[in-house]
């Protein structure tokens, strides 16, 4: 379903002319948490996305 719904999404920026899309994703969970992106991120990368910075934050 993932894969499908990027699919569409990437379809119609494509139809309104983008010729750049970013993705943020929120990934400080651990693995195994429930908001763990493991397979967001393979599924982006898959489809030819590729990490260009990565944002930390920090808390005491």
């Amino acid at each position: 379903m993932g894969r499908a719904m990027l699919g569409s999404a990437l379809e119609i920026l494509d139809e309104l002319g983008a010729t750049e899309v970013i993705l943020y994703v929120d990934d400080d969970a651990p693995l195994g948490d429930d908001r763990d992106r493991t397979a967001a991120n393979s599924l982006y990368e898959s489809a030819g996305f590729t990490e260009i910075d990565r944002l930390y934050s920090y808390s005491l």
